[in-house]
């Protein structure tokens, strides 16, 4: 089981201040709640303090990235297996579900959850019960569910990729997150907490920002958000040992040319922009995925569509 603190969260700006003020209000609701914005905008620290401010603060908050479970597995992974269920089943194995029982369960990425298994994910979140892979008994749970997504969940259900009556089932209190870039008053605090934060943890003297460098941050569009500026802070205090941080110090990914050529179409624009950025990324899918702003799943799909393995 996994039990958390409440997590400080930076709010100067008006938006993440609204969004504090939604989370005091329905943190001790039992309504789920679905959090939305893109990868890196800290969709998981804001799941974790609405659990920490609930009544069921005292008991376990489990994670289920969707996105990143094979499918085979996945309904397993949501509700457990009997031992003997399928081969390499050895032993019986408790599901998300259960191991939540009486807390909270974040499904983050609910849109990569394949449709076959979407309508089981109805049916529990319906009656609050339902039966292990192989087994018959039908087991009651009481979990308060919180989903996140980085898509715009609107047009997924358009499209037939995601169940409507389920989207709304989950979309019982919609919280949207800014992504940094429109967080402005947010970007210098939050890189002042990760400096000091990381001083904490390695026990190492507090560095400090110059003039130049917080300007540069500022410049910088963030494609990676929050997530992105932790790894930029946490990789210069590494590489660097100055007292000081200058713009040279910090090591901030290019951002990919807007420059259109003439011509192209929206599908071979896509596809531009994608490798282009895999190119950027010298290979690193889950580092492309993030800076995109999609699943490490959906990025693996474009490519395999475009035939690169």
């Amino acid at each position: 089981m996994k039990f958390v603190a409440l997590e400080k969260i930076i709010a100067e700006s008006s938006a993440m201040k609204k969004t504090m003020q939604e989370i005091e209000k329905i943190a001790r609701s039992h309504a789920s709640i679905f959090l939305m914005g893109e990868t890196g905008t800290g969709k998981e620290v804001i799941a974790k303090n609405i659990h920490a401010l609930s009544e069921r603060a005292g008991n376990a908050f489990i994670k289920v990235n969707c996105a990143a479970i094979p499918e085979p597995l996945i309904e397993s992974e949501f509700f457990g297996h009997e031992r003997g269920a399928f081969t390499g089943a050895m032993n019986r194995r408790l599901g998300r579900f259960e191991l939540a029982h009486k807390g909270t369960l974040l499904l983050d990425e609910i849109s990569e959850i394949p449709l076959g298994l979407q309508a089981k994910l109805l049916r529990v979140l319906q009656e609050q019960e339902f039966e292990r892979v192989g087994g018959s008994e039908s087991i009651r749970v009481d979990v308060r569910i919180i989903s996140t997504s980085n898509r715009n969940m609107k047009e997924t259900v358009a499209k037939k990729l995601f169940r409507e009556d389920l989207y709304y089932r989950l979309n019982v209190v919609p919280i949207k997150l800014s992504p940094l870039r429109e967080r402005f008053e947010d970007i210098l605090p939050l890189a002042e907490y990760f400096l000091e934060r990381l001083a904490e943890e390695n026990q190492k003297p507090r560095v400090y920002l110059s003039a130049a460098s917080k300007q540069r941050l500022l410049d910088y569009p963030w494609p990676g958000n929050i997530r992105e500026l932790a790894n930029v802070i946490e990789r210069t205090v590494v590489m660097h040992s100055a007292a000081t941080i200058e713009p040279e110090h910090l090591n901030l990914d290019p951002y990919p040319s807007c420059a259109l050529p003439v011509g192209i179409t929206l599908q071979e624009l896509e596809k531009k922009y994608i490798l282009d950025t895999l190119a950027l990324q010298s290979g690193n899918r889950t580092k492309t995925a993030e800076v995109l702003g999609i699943s490490t799943r959906t990025l693996r799909n474009k490519l395999h569509q475009y035939q690169i393995n």
